[in-house]
Parts: structure tokens; C-alpha cells; sequence
């Protein structure tokens, strides 16, 4: 039996030409399928038009025929789909809804009625698979990124699907960790079929038996995965297989930022560190947990009530650390990788503006730039768009703002390699200082002047060369 069977399947949005056609594809069960595509190539569309999320759930315009273990997903709910079909998100937060992680692990299997002996077997079992044995006691809000993500993978499993779709199921977590979910994936592969959506093909490669390529909505290749070597995959807007020369450093550059940074958590200590920041980009990579985040609001000023901040903080020779956070948001700005959070206006163009016009720093000129070079829908709903378009709305509202140093907490998260290029040329043409915290190798490599390591609360330099070896 086939996995999937698409017949004649066109999709589009309210007020939109179609946003993905596809004549014919079929999928075998037991096959592994990566989907690849510039955001905005229709990947998000195709895996919602399998798991019955389209129609049942979006409003779209849609024809054709979807089967998905010969069931059809038009004549059917999201509940029958989702016995046979597990979804993994690009972010984990929309997909948990419960305090403990045991209890979230247990949420969906509960909802299939199955017993409640059964179902502590498959959390003991799954838990192992997915390296979350020691979180089953823990408040997920309290999670990481990456700790997040594996517990929604976990939850998944419990229920015992037939096939998973993947939707960037590293994005939010780091080298470690991404090589141990392709370890467990790779491991679930001989007895599940899969389709991943993944900007990271190199990482994902050895282990599929085809690749698909989307782009405006159609497929453009789609072929085995020992033909790669045929396609250019820049050319496309995605990651190359083999990095090239990156463009030349600024190892030098003037001070802007120096701090000693102590944050506890009544008797833990969760940062201890010092970093001088200069002009230019530097980057900031760990393991998830190491402490990362929680350095950068510490930093801005936004550590959560429950932690405690010792230390200074130094902005071209000026203490700024007892400062007010809406003053010192005038000097350090903070990019959260929550961005959603940030968002307070009905048009990306309002919402870009916002910052530059309550600080008198408002440009028209600059403004428009910033929507053309990011290539962003200017009257569009900032919630409305995809995961990659939202950061690039929420990192532009802060380039026009014009404060001394950006903070920018995982920005290349959800982005096709073409937008995450995009990012680290407008940064580098940026007369600022920026520290970006990412668990992007590829983004360091190329943009990165200088760059960090987060071990344990601490923080020690690196060159950004030396990152490529672990990608």
C-alpha cells in the first residue's frame, strides 16, 4: 500500500494565485521523503494538505484528491488522520498544552483511549528513544527550544502513527542535539514511513530515499537522493552541500559593549561570564540549556522575575545596567525567538515603523528598504505569515529603530538558506554591533566575525572557521 496518493491536487489562498499544484506524487510506505523549498515554495501547504489541516482547518480554496493510507482526507476528520499520521511543527510551544511533560507525553494517547497500563509502557519506551527519560518530572514551560522539541516528537510517538510529517524538526535545536532527533529518526525509519520539511539537507540527506524540491508552488525535482550532485542548490535559494569560501573578517573593531554577567537562580547559577562585544557580528553557539538566552536578557534587562542579576554592563564606556528597560531598550535592543511576542500592529509595514516612530528615528525611505530587501508583504497581518517571515518583520522593526546593539536570539530559525544570506549581508552592511546567538553553523561560517561557545554559564572565543567542522 501507498503512504500517500496525490492526484490533481491545487491549493490556494483567499485573494492569491495557487499556492501549490501538483499533478501527481506517490509516496510508498516505509519511504523516507525529504521536502525542500524556499520558504514561501508551498513545503507548509503540501504537509498541511496531508495531515487534513487543509481543508478542514484553514481557509483555502482546494481541489483534487489527497489518500493517505487509501483514506481520504477530504472525507475525513483531522482526529481519523491523525491515528495513522503524526505532525511535528516548527514551533514546539503551539503543540504543547500541558504543565508536566509526562502528562504531555500521555495527552495525546489519552485521547485515543488507550489504556492507561499501554500507555505508561509507551512513555517509558518512547522516552528513552527521544533522550527526554530525565524531563518526565518537569514543568514544560521550563523546557528549552530544543527540549521542547523533543517532547512534542515524544508525544507523537506514544500514539504509534504509522508515518510522521516533520515540519523543520531541528529548527529549534542545537548540534548535539539535532544529530541525536536524526540518530532517533534515522532509527524510526525501518518501521514508519516519513515526510521531513528541512532547510538543513545536508544533515538529512544520507538517510532519505528521495528528494522533492517545491518551488512557486510546483515540483521541480524530484529524484533520488544519490542525483543531488545534479542540482545547485544555491540557485534554488537553499543550502549548498559543500560551503565555500566565506567573505573577509572583521576581527577588529571598536568596544562597544564590555560586561561581567552573574545570574543565579536562588542557590544555582546559571551564568558566569564576561564578553566584550565590538562592531561588527559576533556569534554565540552552545548546546541548549547552556545558558544562552539567558545571557542576552540579562543583557537587556529581561530576566524573568525569578532570576537574579550581578554584575555590569558597559555601552561604549557607560554603565547601563541600572538603567530603566525601557531606557536601556533605547540602547540594546532584543530580538526573543518567540517573536510573536513582539508583534502589537495589523500590517508588517505598522509594525516595522512602530519602534523608529516612539524613538523620533522614523524613516520613510529606510523603512521601505528594509520591506524589499526582506522581501515582505507590507499590508499583510504580521501574524498571518510564516515562521521565517515573521523574524525577518520582527529583526527589520529593530534595524530601523536605531539603537547601539542588537541581540538577536535565534533569527535564522525557520529561514531558507537564500533568507538567512539575506540576513548576514544586511548585518554586515550594518555600521552596528550585533550578537547572535544560533545553532546555525552555515550562518557563522560565512557572517560571523567573531564567535562564542557557551559551556556551562560560561563563555569561551572561538574562530567562526572552526564551527563548519561540526556541520
Amino acid at each position: 500500500m501507498n503512504f500517500l496518493e496525490i492526484r490533481g491536487l491545487r491549493v490556494f489562498y483567499q485573494e492569491s494565485s495557487y499556492s501549490l499544484t501538483i499533478d501527481s506524487l506517490n509516496v510508498k510506505e516505509g519511504e523516507t521523503i525529504l521536502i525542500a523549498g524556499k520558504s514561501g515554495s508551498g513545503k507548509s501547504t503540501l504537509l498541511n494538505s496531508i495531515n487534513g489541516v487543509i481543508p478542514h482547518e484553514m481557509e483555502v480554496e482546494e481541489e483534487g484528491e489527497v489518500m493517505v493510507f487509501g483514506i481520504n482526507v477530504r472525507n475525513s476528520t483531522i482526529q481519523q488522520i491523525a491515528r495513522f499520521v503524526g505532525t511535528l511543527l516548527q514551533d514546539p510551544d503551539s503543540q504543547i498544552f500541558n504543565y508536566y511533560v509526562i502528562e504531555e507525553l500521555a495527552f495525546g494517547a489519552e485521547n485515543l483511549n488507550i489504556p492507561r497500563e499501554e500507555i505508561l509502557y509507551r512513555i517509558n519506551k518512547v522516552s528513552q528513544i527521544v533522550g527526554i527519560s530525565h524531563l518526565l518530572n518537569r514543568e514544560t514551560f521550563r523546557l528549552s527550544g530544543g527540549e521542547k522539541q523533543r517532547v512534542v516528537l515524544g508525544s507523537i510517538l506514544v500514539m504509534n502513527p504509522k508515518a510522521l510529517i516533520l515540519d523543520e524538526p531541528t529548527s529549534s535545536i542545537d548540534l548535539k542535539g539535532t544529530r541525536e532527533i536524526l540518530t532517533t529518526l534515522r532509527g524510526l525509519k525501518e518501521r514508519m514511513s516519513m515526510i521531513i520539511a528541512e532547510h538543513k539537507i545536508n544533515k538529512v540527506l544520507e538517510f532519505v530515499d528521495r528528494v522533492i524540491i517545491l518551488d512557486k508552488g510546483k515540483i521541480v525535482y524530484d529524484i533520488k537522493k544519490n542525483d543531488v550532485k545534479e542540482i545547485d542548490f544555491e540557485d534554488l535559494g537553499l543550502e549548498p552541500l559543500k560551503p565555500s569560501s566565506p567573505p573577509e573578517k572583521r576581527r577588529d573593531g571598536d568596544v562597544v559593549l564590555e560586561a561581567k554577567v552573574k545570574v543565579t537562580n536562588g542557590n544555582r547559577t546559571i551564568v558566569d561570564t564576561e564578553i566584550v562585544l565590538r562592531k561588527g557580528i559576533s556569534a554565540l553557539i552552545g548546546d541548549n540549556g547552556s545558558g544562552k538566552s539567558t545571557l542576552l536578557k540579562a543583557l537587556a534587562g529581561i530576566l524573568p522575575s525569578n532570576l537574579k542579576f550581578y554584575g555590569s554592563i558597559k555601552v561604549e564606556g557607560k554603565e547601563v545596567s541600572k538603567l530603566p528597560v525601557e531606557k536601556r531598550g533605547e540602547i540594546i535592543a532584543y530580538l526573543p525567538q518567540e517573536v510573536d511576542l513582539l508583534f502589537t500592529k495589523k500590517t508588517v509595514k505598522e509594525e516595522i515603523s512602530y519602534p523608529a516612530k516612539i524613538r523620533k528615528k522614523y524613516d520613510e525611505r529606510i523603512i521601505n528598504e528594509l520591506l524589499k530587501r526582506f522581501n515582505l508583504p507590507e499590508d499583510r497581518d504580521p501574524f498571518l505569515l510564516s515562521v521565517g517571515q515573521k523574524r525577518r518583520v520582527a529583526i527589520s522593526s529593530l534595524l530601523a529603530s536605531g539603537v547601539k546593539v542588537f541581540l538577536l536570539d535565534e533569527p535564522t530559525t525557520g529561514q531558507d538558506w537564500y533568507n538567512r544570506k539575506m540576513l548576514g549581508e544586511e548585518l554586515r552592511s550594518i555600521d552596528a554591533t550585533f550578537l547572535v546567538v544560533t545553532h546555525d553553523p552555515l550562518f557563522v561560517y560565512y557572517y560571523a566575525d567573531r564567535a562564542y561557545k557557551m559551556i556551562n554559564g560560561k563563555i569561551i572565543p572561538i574562530l567562526p572557521e572552526d564551527v563548519i567542522k561540526d556541520w
